[in-house]
């Protein structure tokens, strides 16, 4: 009996070093393709509200947003992966990033899931994404929906305009 404790006291140190593998990621769909956000990079999930755009501003500033006060730039992803400007619909959500310059709003197609993923699972991206896209991904993942590339959102949000 007391080698069965042993047992269990040498697995649990085990499984607390698996837990601290673990990484949380917000899925978003983007163009119908699926794309993660650390957890830890949000601070804010909301619908899109009334956002103003700013005349003469790069294509994919949508402009504008007024959250609770706080004066939000929401930046149109989708112009900035070249898949074409985001159609505003009711499933539309602007997830909003803590960045070292302030908070930036980042307009999604829709919010999918929030994932537990091991980081050992965490897998190289494919070489068969466009250059455009594959630039900003740190690697991809498979989850129930499909395969879901992991965004570096810093280097997304704030490429050298060319």
């Amino acid at each position: 009996m007391v080698d069965n404790k042993n047992e269990v006291a040498q697995d649990t140190p085990q499984e607390e070093k698996e837990t601290e593998e673990i990484q949380q990621f917000i899925g978003i769909q983007l163009n119908n393709e699926i794309y993660g956000i650390p957890v830890e990079k949000i601070k804010t999930i909301v619908k899109p509200l009334r956002i103003t755009s700013i005349p003469g501003t790069s294509p994919h500033i949508m402009g504008l947003m007024n959250l609770h006060g706080e004066i939000l730039c929401v930046v149109d992803v989708r112009i900035l992966l070249n898949m074409g400007k985001s159609v505003p619909t009711d499933n539309s959500r602007v997830v909003v990033i803590k960045t070292a310059e302030g908070p930036v709003g980042i307009f999604c197609d829709e919010v999918i899931d929030i994932y537990d993923i091991k980081e050992k699972n965490i897998e190289a991206t494919l070489l068969t994404l466009s250059a455009e896209i594959s630039a900003y991904i740190q690697g991809q993942i498979q989850v129930e929906s499909g395969l879901m590339g992991i965004l570096d959102i810093e280097k997304l949000l704030f490429k050298q305009e060319k």
